[in-house]
């Protein structure tokens, strides 16, 4: 308690010494230097309203934009009103000075040259107070600011890693749909047993057993598959389901380009194609699927094909392209475009990719 009211003690000393200057110094200017007579009690009452608006608009400062909401409508306000204040009591004073030793006749014009200078010295220490407390809250603008910015930071940091997360979950999801581990686990007994019977079916199983291997196979730490692998995989899907539907179509394949310099983000050409048997009648032409690779590293995926009938379950039927764009949103943000066409009985999808991108999860 005892340091508490020492400290008090030197804050308003020093208030004192400097009010105690500041007022020497004009009251020496004004007499001694241009010789302005004027009576003590008048320098009394001007000095104490000026040093009353000073301290006055400093609390109206902390008061109106030092809290967390600021309240400028109420700092207009109040600036107004002390200075009508100020200005009524300096005024007055100025009135009954003048009224007994002004000529009437000079008594107005006199009375309005006080009232503009009072006016102007208002403003001064108007100004003066803010400059100070401007000058006091700097270290707290700047921190706010830096607080501010670092809450910011940490925001977006957070916001990213949540973005990682899911995206990673959805990936997961993705591959748990097209790799069940009950089928990986029993393809070899089954290619054992239909071997005995059918040398030729048993070939079926081996295509499955080579793209669930892939499937589970482990990318590079960009999360990326060589392309020729997956475009080896795509030929595997395509022989699958041409005996799934007992050689019934032949669908028009070409791939133009080297892919051995390149890799991917595994799965997605794959998921891709395999909407299209799902969900086309590749018995009807057109049934075609054209890849291009480019040397600079942009590759082209177009299909075409007539759409089955949609029955019940058509809510369901975008489910794989839908987890395909999360996965080339997180992978390949504004580096991808996959546009669906839906034009009478024609399905038309092309997805172009710039594999030469490089996400930065740093």
């Amino acid at each position: 308690m005892r340091n508490h009211i020492n400290r008090s003690f030197h804050y308003i000393k020093y208030h004192f010494i400097y009010w105690f200057l500041y007022i020497t110094y004009e009251l020496f200017f004004l007499a001694v230097l241009n010789h302005v007579p004027t009576p003590f009690f008048n320098y009394f009452v001007y000095y104490g309203c000026n040093i009353s608006l000073f301290y006055t608009h400093f609390l109206i400062l902390n008061h109106c934009v030092n809290g967390q909401n600021q309240r400028y409508g109420s700092l207009i306000t109040l600036i107004i009103i002390e200075m009508a204040a100020v200005t009524i009591l300096k005024g007055g004073l100025d009135y009954f000075t003048l009224i007994n030793s002004e000529p009437k006749e000079q008594f107005w014009p006199t009375f309005k040259t006080y009232l503009g200078l009072n006016v102007f010295r208002s403003l001064y220490y108007l100004i003066l107070s803010t400059v100070v407390w401007s000058a006091f809250n700097l270290g707290r603008f700047r921190r706010n600011a830096n607080e501010a910015l670092f809450k910011n930071a940490i925001t977006e940091k957070a916001n990213a890693e949540l973005k990682f997360e899911y995206a990673e979950a959805q990936n997961a999801f993705l591959k748990q749909q097209i790799n069940p581990h009950l089928l990986f686990n029993t393809l070899n007994a089954i290619y054992s047993s239909v071997y005995i019977n059918s040398p030729q079916d048993s070939k079926v199983i081996l295509l499955l057993s080579d793209i669930m291997r892939f499937s589970y196979k482990k990318a590079d730490p960009k999360g990326r598959v060589p392309l020729k692998d997956e475009l080896l995989q795509l030929r595997n899907l395509i022989k699958l389901n041409s005996y799934r539907f007992q050689k019934t179509f032949e669908l028009e394949f070409n791939i133009v380009g080297h892919p051995a310099e390149f890799s991917i983000i595994p799965l997605v050409l794959i998921t891709l194609t395999e909407n299209m048997f799902k969900h086309g009648d590749l018995r009807v032409p057109p049934h075609s699927l054209e890849i291009t690779i480019n040397p600079d590293g942009h590759l082209r995926y177009i299909t075409q094909n007539v759409p089955k009938a949609r029955g019940n379950d058509n809510e369901n039927t975008h489910v794989g392209l839908n987890n395909t764009r999360l996965r080339l949103d997180y992978a390949y943000p504004n580096n991808y475009e996959l546009q669906i066409t839906e034009a009478g009985d024609l399905f038309s999808l092309e997805l172009n990719i710039n594999l030469t991108y490089e996400r930065n999860n740093n």
